[in-house]
């Protein structure tokens, strides 16, 4: 028996999945009783029971429309192998089509313990598109300090240019921080990222996050987003063209990382996600994370159109 959780439902399914995320379910939104969509960055739930028993659940964040990500999905050991989490997943489908959200998506890793059920999970014959995901880089505390130092001398090869400063994203106005990714011109990806300020999990950290000004002019930004109580993860890391292949990121990047370090000792690690597409990235930190990190994680994304779905099911 499958059902959307609320939060007085919550407690008993938190085992059942990551820490960070267990802090959001208190805080669950109802999709049905939220009009015509939750807000963004809102948590949804579904969880199943096995003779009566919390057995399987699965954790949804929304966007900013209706098409909301799958960020968790487990059943508690004992009921595995007996198919709850392909009728957990399916129940969630059958709700959102009902609802008129248009898809569904979620990422898993790669060469992991889960690959192979959730490979089954979203087989393509099941209306399923597979994409390469974001290759995750893990940076401990360690690692991270050894990055400030490898970066060291560029950062103050930069400064001495006098060019260049860096003020924290709460410095800026609200509607300048609304207005910056149209005003530079960035690609709609990279666009800092409005998410509701009373989403309980993965807020913004205003503190890390950083704008870079060349002369009194804004030129590129590194966002960073507060996971749980423990993790902070780089979610837009971006400077304008003209600036690209200098290392002005990775000015940005060592301020966000430093100040991390200096400022946020319950921070234990950080995370930084590039997209398979984004050959710069990934080179770079080829170059510059890989070899410091705890561990680095590739992803699959998977993506189910629900209206071709329902145009299936006619």
């Amino acid at each position: 028996m499958a059902f959307w959780l609320t939060h007085a439902d919550a407690e008993a399914f938190e085992h059942l999945t990551t820490p960070a995320l267990a802090q959001a379910l208190p805080a669950l939104s109802h999709p049905e009783e939220q009009a015509p969509w939750p807000a963004p960055g809102s948590m949804l739930a579904a969880g199943a029971l096995f003779a009566a028993q919390p057995a399987a659940l699965a954790v949804l964040r929304a966007g900013s429309e209706p098409s909301p990500e799958v960020l968790s999905l487990v059943v508690a050991e004992p009921f595995r192998s007996l198919g709850l989490a392909r009728e957990l997943l399916g129940w969630v489908r059958q709700q959102a089509m009902a609802m008129g959200w248009r898809s569904l998506s979620l990422s898993y890793p790669l060469h992991h313990g889960s690959t192979a059920a959730m490979t089954a999970l979203t087989d393509p014959q099941l209306g399923w598109q597979w994409m390469e995901g974001l290759r995750l880089v893990h940076l401990d505390r360690d690692g991270a300090q050894a990055l400030v130092q490898r970066l060291a001398p560029l950062v103050q090869r930069l400064q001495r240019s006098q060019r260049f400063s860096l003020i924290s994203w709460a410095e800026l106005a609200t509607e300048a921080q609304q207005q910056l990714g149209q005003q530079l011109q960035a690609p709609r990806w990279a666009w800092p990222v409005q998410q509701n300020p009373d989403a309980p999990f993965a807020c913004l950290d205003a503190g890390i996050s950083t704008v870079m000004l060349d002369r009194g002019s804004a030129v590129g930004w590194l966002i960073a987003h507060r996971v749980g109580a423990s993790l902070f993860r780089v979610t837009q890391w971006w400077v304008v063209p003209a600036h690209q292949g200098q290392g002005t990121g990775l000015l940005l990047l060592e301020h966000a990382v430093r100040q991390a370090l200096a400022v946020q000792p319950e921070y234990s690690s950080g995370s930084f996600g590039v997209a398979a597409d984004n050959g710069p990235m990934l080179r770079l930190c080829g170059r510059q994370l890989e070899s410091l990190a705890s561990h680095v994680q590739a992803n699959r994304r998977c993506l189910l159109s629900l209206a071709a779905a329902d145009a299936r099911a006619d």
